[in-house]
């Protein structure tokens, strides 16, 4: 008995050893991944483990990621023959799954060798995965040679970053200073538009600058720097400089011919006649600070300079002009009431020129933006009513005029807007302002008006989605006095399943522009890039065309080496965007 006893003890401790050894084979010890995945720049939520010393990373979760990308791609899982299929490409298509696991980091889990077979654009590949309850994870080092994007680790943050792949003519640009916001345009549109803080500058030299406001602390919501980065032409950066900013309000910055110039101000809300409200500052183009304009309170009726509005500028020979909006002095009736404010300076001397008061000639209540530029020696202004005028309106000034009259010719609507008298929502938003040999020509997108029942400062009663359309209005420059305006459509949104954002206007010649807008999905997902040559009255040259993954932006394009350039901020990047015109 004690010999069989003996026996059936050998043979427990034998088959405990070999199952054991099978469990061994069959499951592999996972530890929740405690290291800091970046999709570019934006940190972003991505199951993962450590498995034998390596991190492994949910499939799914990295194509959701990737999905907004160029690098993006699809997943799909055929049941029947157990076959992972990965298509490059192609957007994600989103799987509801019927649970989230929580996995707690303190303690072990297990992974259990991928048998399925993997097929990446329909080849069979070689991959090593593991299958965590019923998910597969991959090693993203194995994926980045099979799918367009690139990873890198940093060790001492102990932080992966996936950098997406990008598109034909983009360029990843690094910066002196940490990103901290976001300019790409959206379909979010406002009632009225805030100050410009991005800028893109050809040097002449072979190199470009971007400038834009920033913060030397993150945790600050308000910029107190501009920062100018210096590239080459393969856009690496060589070169950085920072300016401090002398009041605490941005309103602005202008590249003129020989010289920049950059706008500051500060509230006034005491109503001190005798307080700067605007320092316009001029610098060499090495950003030498050469001297300034200033603008009192008093004699500006100014309490907010900058107000609501996107201030703009132009020169011709020693005058400047800077075409900006204010919040002015309390009036009788106990409300202090926003309007454009128009600032004349003699750059040989840094004086300025004209009367500033409550109503200039080229008066505009509310003007929500702002745009000028020269005509020979005459400043031609636009602005964005809501009230007096409820337009988009163009107004023809005179330089020879130094009095309180600079006004050449009468205003002109080049977009009436329905709606009553001062109501903040009207539909429409400009996007920029060129001229051509024969014509003024604007660039907006604009709601179909006859869906508005009622406008309000804060709703259009009645639209159930701000769709908008991409036109432009002209004006002969010759015929102003007339006011012979056209509306051309250059994309039809109204009653589709996409939307187009505010467009951007592009000079190339005086007989070619381009016209430039971001197509977005009814859910608010960008799509792709359009863009349209017109001639010199705003028709369209040829077909439209659109470019895949490009990201347009706030900073208006420059003609650069026969290119289209602008720069776009996104989740703490920044890419740089050519578009070559043959």
């Amino acid at each position: 008995m004690k010999k069989f006893s003996g026996l059936l003890l050998m043979v427990i401790i034998i088959l405990s050893i070999f199952s054991t050894n099978i469990f061994a084979e069959s499951k592999i010890m996972a530890k929740v991944s405690q290291d800091t995945v970046k999709l570019n720049n934006k940190t972003i939520s991505c199951k993962g483990f450590k498995i034998s010393g390596a991190n492994y990373y949910k499939l799914r979760d990295i194509a959701e990621a990737l999905s907004d990308t160029p690098s993006k791609f699809d997943v799909k899982w055929n049941n029947e023959e157990s076959i992972i299929e990965i298509v490059t490409g192609k957007e994600y298509t989103l799987v509801k799954e019927s649970s989230d696991n929580y996995y707690n980091p303190n303690r072990n889990d297990y992974a259990t060798a991928t048998t399925s077979k993997i097929l990446v654009d329909s080849k069979v590949q070689d991959i090593k995965a593991f299958n965590i309850n019923g998910n597969n994870y991959f090693k993203l080092r194995d994926l980045e040679k099979l799918i367009p994007f690139d990873v890198k680790w940093d060790s001492t943050k102990n932080e992966i970053k996936i950098l997406s792949q990008l598109p034909k003519n983009a360029y990843r640009a690094k910066s002196t200073y940490e990103i901290h916001g976001d300019n790409h345009l959206t379909t979010n549109f406002t009632r009225w538009k805030n100050q410009l803080s991005s800028y893109i500058v050809d040097n002449n030299d072979g190199t470009k600058s971007v400038i834009e406001t920033n913060s030397l602390d993150k945790e600050k919501s308000i910029n107190d720097i501009i920062t100018i980065d210096i590239y080459d032409k393969q856009y690496n950066l060589i070169d950085s400089k920072k300016i401090d900013f002398e009041l605490p309000l941005f309103g602005g910055f202008y590249s003129g011919k020989e010289y920049n110039y950059i706008v500051f101000g500060q509230e006034n809300i005491e109503e001190n006649d005798n307080k700067e409200v605007i320092r316009i500052v001029k610098y060499d183009k090495d950003y030498n600070r050469i001297g300034h304009a200033s603008v009192k309170g008093g004699e500006s009726f100014t309490i907010r300079p900058f107000n609501s509005g996107s201030g703009k500028m132009a020169e011709y020979g020693d005058v400047f002009v800077l075409h900006t909006a204010r919040e002015r002095y309390t009036t009788d009736d106990g409300l202090n009431h926003q309007s454009q404010l128009t600032v004349m300076v003699d750059t040989s001397t840094m004086t300025t020129l004209n009367y500033m008061g409550r109503f200039q000639d080229n008066h505009v209540s509310h003007s929500f933006d702002q745009y000028v530029l020269f005509d020979g020696n005459n400043p031609v202004f636009v602005d964005h009513g809501d009230a007096y005028p409820r337009s988009v309106v163009l107004t023809k000034g005179d330089t020879k005029e130094k009095s309180n009259i600079y006004k050449k010719n009468p205003q002109i609507d080049l977009f009436k807007i329905p709606g009553k008298i001062g109501a903040n929502c009207t539909g429409v938003s400009i996007g920029g302002f060129e001229m051509s040999s024969k014509n003024y020509i604007v660039a907006m997108n604009t709601i179909n008006h006859s869906l508005v029942k009622e406008y309000t400062s804060f709703d259009m009663i009645g639209l159930e989605y701000d769709q908008r359309d991409i036109i432009v209005c002209t004006s002969p420059r010759l015929k102003t006095e007339h006011g012979e305006t056209r509306h051309i459509i250059h994309g039809r949104y109204i009653g589709s399943n996409k939307n187009g954002s505010v467009p951007q206007l592009v000079k190339i010649s005086d007989n070619r522009l381009v016209i430039m807008w971001q197509e977005y999905s009814k859910d608010y997902k960008h799509m792709n890039l359009k863009y349209a040559l017109i001639d010199e009255n705003g028709e369209t040259i040829g077909s439209i065309q659109e470019v895949k993954d490009f990201i347009l932006s706030e900073c208006k394009p420059i003609i650069s080496d026969n290119n289209i350039v602008w720069y776009t901020n996104k989740d703490g990047e920044r890419i740089i965007y050519e578009i070559p015109l043959d």
